[in-house]
């Protein structure tokens, strides 16, 4: 929108760096993802005036956070408005105001803001990797899921940059990925180091007395 880019942390800030920054100030997030919300809970005491807007009715945060939100809009300390979108932000030399609009009825109210907060995710792009040779699936890189190595000898990927047949995007099928991805670059680099190290109980990392590392049952 204009004024995102004259403004640009001039007022206008991609994430929250110190709340204290914002005290006493009026402040617009932009989103509907955990950020927004989150922010919008962390801020609702510390902004002059909060104001929540999003572009539909339908958001992507935890529903209990997301409870909270509306219960405190309920109790006027934040306000949200759906469907709305920012048309413009203005000001001189810093925000001081925004245009937003609902994108169903096309109508229009000014806020005046000291902050716009833009919260609303990443935009995935692989970047330079694009010349890397690396096979690619649309923004992921193909790997072997037994060794996290991709088509280029020595280079390994693992979380959610990686793909494969089954994969499973979940926080725990990324650090396993990630294991597997370190012990096998070990292992490339020097073929005589196991790609199975073993386990931490299987060392005597602690002094735990006498027994202790062994196996039940030994």
């Amino acid at each position: 929108a204009p004024g995102f880019d004259e403004f640009w942390e001039k007022g206008v800030y991609p994430h929250v760096r110190d709340p204290e920054q914002l005290r006493g100030k009026r402040v617009l997030i932009v989103g509907g993802g955990d950020s927004a919300f989150d922010w919008a809970l962390g801020l609702k005491d510390v902004a002059r005036r909060l104001t929540l807007i999003h572009r539909s009715d339908r958001f992507r945060a935890h529903a209990h956070t997301v409870k909270q939100v509306m219960e405190a809009a309920k109790r006027a300390e934040v306000e949200v408005l759906t469907f709305h979108e920012v048309k413009a932000v203005e000001g001189d030399g810093r925000v001081e105001r925004a245009v937003v609009f609902h994108n169903q009825t096309g109508a229009e109210r000014v806020l005046q803001v000291d902050a716009v907060l833009l919260l609303l995710g990443f935009v995935t792009s692989l970047g330079p990797l694009t010349r890397w040779g690396l096979e690619l699936e649309g923004n992921a890189i193909c790997v072997s899921p037994g060794t996290m190595m991709t088509n280029l000898p020595g280079v390994f990927a693992a979380g959610d940059i990686a793909v494969y047949d089954g994969k499973l995007e979940l926080i725990a099928t990324g650090a396993a990925e990630a294991a597997i991805a370190v012990n096998n670059a070990v292992h490339f680099i020097n073929p005589k180091l196991k790609v199975n190290p073993g386990h931490s109980t299987s060392y005597k990392i602690f002094d735990q007395g006498p027994g202790a590392g062994e196996e039940e049952g030994e």
